[in-house]
């Protein structure tokens, strides 16, 4: 590794990722290591990653004070000024301080924090996108639940506080009975990511409406083994119920997709996220929708539909983009209020 290096972080709900690199952000050069998130209390998360900075520092033999910045991308909402986490649902405390205690422990060192989905998509920008998608790009990631990053124009977009794209907050359903954990009803991320699917399993086995013999003997008989892996599975072997799920899952990430091209005009969409498993059941008839019908669901010329290939290493691959794109005064980031 060169003599200078950056750090990056990503922050979610089961995992906080740290890495090192060098500033030309080569493979060859990444030091990589993942824990369990820590929710003792709301600095667990704050500690925990200035440790494993120091960690990944001692390890490599590493000088702190070479380190030329820090990217710190985490599950939102975000105010990217404060440098904190607010109304957060995932992370186990609604207010979680992150810029002031990790700057105390690196101080001198600048420290960008970032939306993980903002991120994200600066990662596929950087480690991935061909040139024709740079300038018009968003990234989607479902899982547990669902998140978005734009590039419009060459520029990311990042709003008031930094949570632009909260695509996943789009209402798809008028008058929903199914409530979002943002405390709203019928948002794309109520049907779609992989909470909302599991959630409407249960509702639609206590209502006793569909058959799901086969999703129940996967998880032999026990309702709280149910997720949405299981649910996937299940409509692949014919389950009735699965089927339904698996069908609602597509059908409103068609209009979530057609509400993203309406609004930010995107040449590619790049998809990410442990849903990503069950591809084979999703992206293709997204594409097919959008090649073949898109004026059902989108006014403006179809976008391409990809899979992200770096799949959960997107996040903290793109914190260190946005480090390297910061030091490099690249305009995609002129945004950026620090």
């Amino acid at each position: 590794m060169s003599e200078k290096y950056i750090g990056g972080c990503d922050i979610g709900g089961t995992w906080v990722r740290v890495a090192l690199t060098n500033i030309d952000l080569e493979k060859e050069n990444f030091f990589i290591k993942r824990e369990k998130t820590i929710k003792k209390n709301k600095n667990s998360i704050s500690n925990q990653v200035c440790t494993i900075l120091e960690d990944l520092l001692n390890k490599e033999g590493l000088d702190r004070n070479a380190l030329l910045g820090i990217g710190l991308a985490s599950a939102g909402p975000l105010d990217i000024r404060e440098g904190t986490v607010f109304n957060n649902a995932n992370l186990g405390f609604r207010e979680i301080p992150l810029r002031e205690p990790i700057q105390n422990e690196f101080p001198d060192i600048p420290l960008y924090l970032i939306n993980d989905c903002n991120a994200a998509v600066l990662g596929v920008h950087f480690f991935e996108a061909e040139e024709i998608e740079k300038e018009n790009l968003v990234y989607i990631t479902m899982s547990t639940g669902i998140g978005g990053g734009v590039i419009c124009n060459g520029l990311l977009l990042l709003g008031k506080d930094g949570n632009a794209a909260e695509i996943g907050h789009a209402k798809v359903v008028p008058n929903s009975r199914y409530q979002c954990n943002c405390g709203a009803y019928g948002c794309w991320e109520a049907y779609s990511s992989g909470t909302a699917v599991k959630k409407r399993a249960l509702d639609f086995l206590n209502q006793d409406k569909l058959n799901g013999e086969v999703l129940l003997k996967l998880v032999n008989g026990k309702k709280s083994k149910i997720t949405a892996k299981e649910i996937f599975e299940a409509a692949r072997k014919g389950d009735e119920l699965s089927i339904k799920l698996v069908n609602d899952c597509v059908f409103y990430s068609k209009i979530g997709l057609g509400l993203i091209n309406n609004f930010y005009d995107s040449q590619s969409i790049y998809f990410g996220g442990a849903m990503m498993n069950d591809q084979d059941q999703i992206i293709p008839p997204l594409r097919e929708a959008f090649e073949n019908d898109a004026i059902k669901f989108t006014i403006n010329h179809p976008p391409k539909i990809k899979i992200s290939q770096y799949r959960d290493q997107i996040g903290i691959r793109g914190a260190l983009a946005l480090v390297k794109y910061k030091l490099e005064d690249n305009p995609i980031v002129r945004s950026y209020p620090f």
